[in-house]
């Protein structure tokens, strides 16, 4: 005899199996259709006992929807089901359908029940298209036979046939607006396969389609309707069987029904599916490029069967008529979309091959599907005679900002711009594995160009500096052909910059450029990182940086165009790498490297500045001698990187400061670089600077940038920058309270901080480690004529900074400046370094001291 705890044992046994052999059945099908048995053996089980419960219950049948009706189980998925039942539900019916109920519950299962009567049927579907949608698919699992079949009837005359046309649309436009909705995500770092573009629910929709208007559950049927060639069709499938196996991948990772394809996952899914890395690519890129490539083809293919459906309609009643509009150069329009009157038109005028992007975007035009084939059809016209002759108009069409991005990606779409440039073939769908980068390297380099769009047209006043270097860009071609190849070279091996400026010169030739213009093509995509590398990692008042960064220069319109191409690729790395503190840094370099390109002489620039600032600083302390006269001792240096009013507030404060229990803090938002200032004030003592750092660790703060300064009375000045986490607005009187009696209370005593920094550790989860980075320390003694510079690139924690200052203190370093960047998951920290005796560390064996003592702190290998 049958018993709920013998059905819940042979359901999670035979699951286990399932799980446990899955690699050995021949395809997702047939994985699938197993779990659709057990699921069918189950409800089958679970209703013969609610019948014996309650007894014989005529009237009453059991229905599979879905997923479930159609035999596509995953792991997890909801097992939807339909109890009919004729007539008014009777008392009896009702026992049955809740002994039912609550036995799948207790089985474990997750059941999504619907209960309708057969006359109710046809007006709930009706009513509501998630219901509707629902009863597309359908199989009986128990109970009258009959009453299935008065169902079957209902749904194929009065459900199906009636508005078929309007509910195709509707589930049509449900593509549309997901597409839009998810319009990346394709692309996306941790894609959803279900919901995104080119996931299940667009295979689910071709499904539909064929159900609908062909009354089939065969995909094969688009074959024979000549809605797919032969060819898409078995590609489709391949997709299909793909993508279930990914689904059931993710279920068994998560142990639920889960669709976000997270970067944990995938390294699971990779292995599963026996992917193998190489020595330059890791298993879990190949699978992801496969995924990507899938993925996009998928969509494609779904766009295919829409469109193709759509001219199969009855459309009297969903559009209206819609005339052929002859245009010029053999082109046509109907509606907004932009056709051909021959297809020879490629063959006749192979020019065509580009100009028809800058035809239809001048026009506001979608270029037809058909088209697009037709396009791809004659790509083979595109071959090096075609790319030397056409090269300028090629240059001219992708530089057409503000429509660069729509004409590129049509481009990339109909395989125009892999002719042109056969080396893009080798970012298509490349991943980039890590936190950091959220887009396909293609996707990537392509929404790089919508950037520049956007500063072409109306933009917010932080974007001004962007707007006036666009305009007065003379050679908008070189920045758009720029920013396609800055990344050209990923994929190749280590050093993507220097392998891209090689393949780049190959590629410039090919074009048909000048040396003058490849040399600056090569040296910009050689330096594409220099510019946000100087900006976010060095001291921008340092003359020794300006004049380091603008020797990779050749003029002002190379700063201009390096200077947009940075800020492209900082954007389009995606989420919000490009905040308002790069934004102000990246403009700040600017305007300090074109003030030096136009001067030739930096020393006399910096002169003026300090003789200016000192003048002011003069004039506005005439009756306040104390500080005057503590201004007039402060070093030429921190004179010109302190603003004249922020020189009278910190000697101020500092002027607060007559021994060592004497400290001050100062706590101020800094609303146009989203930030909040600290200022100490403190007699100057060892770890002054890593006990700061400790104390604002403790409370989990983000600090960006810090700069010291210390008097001639022993007094210091530190500046310390931290991410706003209050959305733009001051900080809380009495978080500024807790804040500054911390920071106090660290620098008297500093016992209990790391304590204080290890709990505030434990009650932050970040994301999982999946990525196995290198940490790197690197010096550099040739920027600064004063410092020798630290960068340190390391796995982001807790309390890091702070052992970090506490190894430089313990090694008798001082730290007279730093700057510190987070990337989401690991740090970029530089720091600015004399020894004991307030000179550059040169004595490589001191170095590499250094280095070692650094390892230490942060826990990993070097290299």
């Amino acid at each position: 005899m049958q018993t709920i705890e013998k059905i819940k044992n042979y359901y999670n046994d035979t699951w286990a199996e399932i799980k446990k052999n899955r690699h050995s059945y021949s395809s997702s099908w047939q994985l699938a259709r197993r779990l659709t048995e057990l699921t069918d053996e189950t409800v089958i089980k679970v209703c013969q006992m609610a019948q014996q419960q309650v007894g014989e219950t005529d009237g009453i049948a059991v229905l599979a929807l879905g997923g479930y009706a159609r035999e596509q189980m995953a792991p997890h998925s909801d097992i939807d089901i339909l109890i009919l039942h004729r007539g008014k539900a009777t008392h009896q019916h009702e026992e049955f359908m809740n002994a039912f109920t609550t036995f799948m519950w207790d089985i474990g299962t997750n059941p999504g029940i619907q209960i309708k009567g057969l006359k109710d049927v046809a007006k709930a579907a009706m009513e509501d298209e998630v219901v509707r949608t629902s009863f597309i698919d359908h199989r009986l699992l128990f109970g009258c036979k009959k009453d299935y079949e008065s169902f079957l009837k209902t749904i194929n005359d009065k459900v199906m046939e009636k508005g078929k046309a309007e509910f195709l649309m509707m589930k049509i436009d449900g593509v549309r607006n997901r597409n839009s909705k998810f319009r990346d995500s394709i692309f996306r770092l941790q894609p959803n396969i279900k919901e995104g573009t080119g996931g299940i629910r667009d295979i689910n929709t071709i499904y539909w389609i064929c159900k609908i208007l062909y009354k089939t559950s065969s995909l094969s049927e688009t074959v024979k309707h000549n809605i797919l060639t032969q060819e898409e069709y078995d590609r489709l499938m391949e997709n299909c069987s793909f993508l279930f196996n990914v689904r059931n991948e993710l279920h068994y990772f998560h142990n639920r029904k889960y669709d976000v394809m997270t970067l944990e996952s995938q390294m699971e899914i990779a292995s599963k599916l026996g992917y193998a890395g190489t020595d330059s690519v890791q298993s879990v890129e190949l699978f992801m490029r496969d995924y990507y490539i899938k993925a996009k083809l998928t969509a494609e293919i779904t766009n295919k069967v829409i469109n193709r459906t759509m001219l199969k309609l009855p459309t009297k009643k969903l559009t209206k008529k819609v005339y052929i509009n002859k245009l010029s150069d053999g082109y046509a329009q109907y509606a907004n979309t932009l056709t051909v009157l021959s297809k020879d038109i490629f063959k006749e005028s192979p020019r065509k091959l580009i100009s028809i992007f800058t035809f239809a975007t001048s026009r506001g035009l979608k270029i037809s599907d058909s088209t697009c084939e037709l396009i791809r059809d004659n790509i083979h016209l595109i071959d090096t005679a075609f790319i030397k002759e056409y090269g300028k108009n090629f240059l001219k069409a992708i530089s057409l900002f503000p429509n660069s991005f729509r004409i590129v990606s049509d481009m990339y779409k109909c395989r125009v711009l892999q002719a042109m440039i056969p080396e893009f073939e080798g970012l298509e769908c490349r991943p980039q594995f890590d936190y950091y980068h959220h887009y396909t390297v293609d996707e990537h380099t392509i929404l790089a160009l919508s950037y520049i769009d956007k500063i072409a047209a109306s933009i917010p006043p932080s974007l001004n500096s962007y707007q006036e270097a666009l305009l007065n860009l003379q050679r908008k071609d070189l920045l758009a052909i720029a920013i396609l190849l800055h990344d050209i070279g990923k994929g190749q091996g280590k050093n993507h910059s220097l392998l891209g400026a090689k393949m780049s010169r190959t590629i410039c030739k090919r074009l048909g450029m000048g040396m003058d213009d490849t040399d600056t093509i090569c040296s910009l995509v050689e330096h594409h990182l220099l510019m946000s590398h100087i900006a976010q990692r060095r001291d921008l008042h340092d003359i020794d940086v300006i004049e380091h960064f603008t020797s990779f220069l050749n003029s002002d319109e190379e700063l201009r165009l390096l200077f947009l191409l940075t800020y492209a690729d900082m954007n389009a790395v995606g989420g919000a790498t490009f905040n308002e503190w790069k934004n102000n840094l990246l403009k700040e370099l600017y305007a300090k490297s074109e003030s030096a390109i136009n001067k030739e002489n930096l020393v006399e620039e910096f002169e003026a500045v300090v003789a200016r600032r000192r003048q002011k600083v003069a004039e506005r302390c005439k009756n306040i001698p104390e500080i005057l006269a503590a201004s007039e001792k402060l070093d030429d240096e921190y004179v010109y990187s302190t603003k004249a009013f922020e020189i009278i507030r910190y000697l101020q404060l500092a002027e607060n400061v007559h021994s060592d229990d004497d400290i001050v803090v100062e706590i101020d938002a800094r609303e146009e670089l989203d930030t909040i200032e600290l200022i100490v004030c403190a007699k100057d003592r060892p770890a002054l600077l890593s006990d700061i750092c400790g104390a604002l660790s403790s409370f989990s703060y983000n600090i960006k940038w810090a700069k010291i300064y210390t008097m001639e009375n022993d007094v210091t000045i530190d500046n310390i920058m931290i991410a706003n986490p209050f959305s733009g607005r001051k900080m809380p009187e009495d978080k500024q309270e807790s804040l500054k009696k911390r920071i106090i209370n660290t620098i008297k005593d500093g016992r209990d901080i790391k304590r204080q920094i290890t709990q505030s550790e434990s009650s932050i989860k970040g994301p999982a480690q999946v990525f196995i980075k290198k940490d790197k320390i690197v010096f550099d003694n040739d920027v600064s004529t004063n410092y020798t510079i630290v960068d340190i690139y390391a796995k982001d924690r807790i309390g890091l900074l702070y052992d970090i200052l506490r190894s430089f203190n313990k090694q008798e370093l001082n730290v007279e400046r730093a700057k510190i960047s987070t990337d989401v998951d690991r740090v970029v920290d530089s720091f600015y370094l004399v020894d004991k005796h307030g000179k550059k560390i040169t004595d490589q064996r001191v170095l590499d001291n250094i280095r070692g003592e650094l390892s230490k702190e942060i826990e990993t290998d070097t290299v």
